[in-house]
């Protein structure tokens, strides 16, 4: 029975990714959020289960990749919607950063301030342009020093 409910799970993830894959062709980046936070549970949060759902999405973005640069964006938003159904109040935060080559940007889970199932400190690079759930400010961490960043989505028109 557990070999069955595996198996499930990872259907069902890959299906997440691809209804994710449409809904950001058909609609905004707010719209998503909000319709991925739809039926969030307030569960008891299970560590082991966010963990190997992270496993199951980080696997299936291998198989086929959201575009060269990275599968942060749809990682994020499939860990979005995993967290939040079973009970963990995590937030989206898509963040830009100036290099060489110009503009990057980059998509993380946070928990109470810190990284929520992020590979790495690749986050701490960025200045956060967009979160979700709203709030009137945002504070970053870039480069290991406090930022400040105002929200560039109108939170009082959209929330």
């Amino acid at each position: 029975m557990a070999r069955v409910d595996k198996y499930l799970n990872v259907f069902q993830i890959g299906l997440l990714l691809l209804w994710i894959r449409l809904l950001l062709r058909l609609t905004s980046l707010p719209v998503v959020l909000a319709t991925l936070n739809s039926d969030s549970v307030m569960g008891t949060p299970d560590e082991a289960e966010i963990k190997k759902m992270a496993y199951y999405v980080d696997r299936w973005l291998r198989l086929f990749p959201y575009n060269q640069k990275g599968n942060c964006f749809p990682r994020s938003l499939a860990l979005y919607r995993l967290a939040r159904r079973r009970g963990y109040p995590v937030r989206f935060h898509c963040g830009v950063r100036k290099d060489a080559s110009g503009l990057e940007g980059h998509a993380w889970l946070t928990l109470e301030s810190q990284p929520f199932h992020e590979p790495g400190t690749l986050w701490r690079a960025f200045t956060i342009t967009f979160s979700y759930p709203c709030d009137q400010v945002n504070h970053s961490v870039a480069r290991g020093v406090g930022i400040r960043a105002g929200n560039r989505w109108n939170h009082k028109t959209n929330c």
